[in-house]
C-alpha cells in the first residue's frame, strides 16, 4: 500500500518537495501583487473572494509557467484536479481583458525567474573559511 502511494506520488513529480516549494514562491509572488496573504491563498478554507482570485492566479501560474498537468499542479497546491481545471480556465477566461493581461504578464514574468536548483550555492564560501 505505501510502496503504491509513493510510485503514485513518484509518477506526479520528480520532486514533489521542490514542487512544494515552487508553489508556495508562487504563492508569495502572487500575493505580493494582489496583497492577500500567502496564508489566505493557501488555505483549505473558504476565504475571500480575493483569496480565491490570487489562489486560482497562482495555481493557472504554476500550470502555464512550468508546464505542469494539472494534477501535479494539484498535488503541489493540495486541490483537486477538477479545481485547478476550473482555476486555469476562469484565468485565461480573465485574460481577455487587456489590464488583467498585462499584469498577469508581469507576473508570468517574475515567477519564471525561479531558480533552478543550485546545490552548490550552499557550499560557496564555506571551502574559504567563510560559513560560519
Amino acid at each position: 500500500m505505501l510502496a503504491q502511494a509513493l510510485e503514485d506520488l513518484w509518477a506526479i513529480s520528480p520532486d514533489p518537495r521542490r514542487d512544494r516549494l515552487t508553489a508556495a514562491f508562487i504563492t508569495h509572488a502572487v500575493a505580493l501583487a494582489t496583497g492577500v496573504s500567502p496564508s489566505d491563498i493557501a488555505s483549505a478554507k473558504r476565504t475571500s473572494k480575493a483569496a480565491a482570485r490570487a489562489r486560482q492566479i497562482a495555481i493557472y501560474l504554476a500550470h502555464v509557467n512550468f508546464n505542469w498537468p494539472l494534477i501535479r499542479v494539484a498535488f503541489a497546491f493540495n486541490r483537486d484536479r477538477s479545481t485547478c481545471g476550473y482555476a486555469c480556465t476562469r484565468i485565461e477566461d480573465m485574460r481577455e481583458n487587456a489590464d488583467f493581461d498585462a499584469r498577469m504578464s508581469v507576473l508570468e514574468a517574475c515567477v519564471k525567474q525561479a531558480p533552478d536548483t543550485i546545490p552548490e550555492l550552499t557550499q560557496i564560501g564555506i571551502e574559504q573559511g567563510l560559513g560560519r
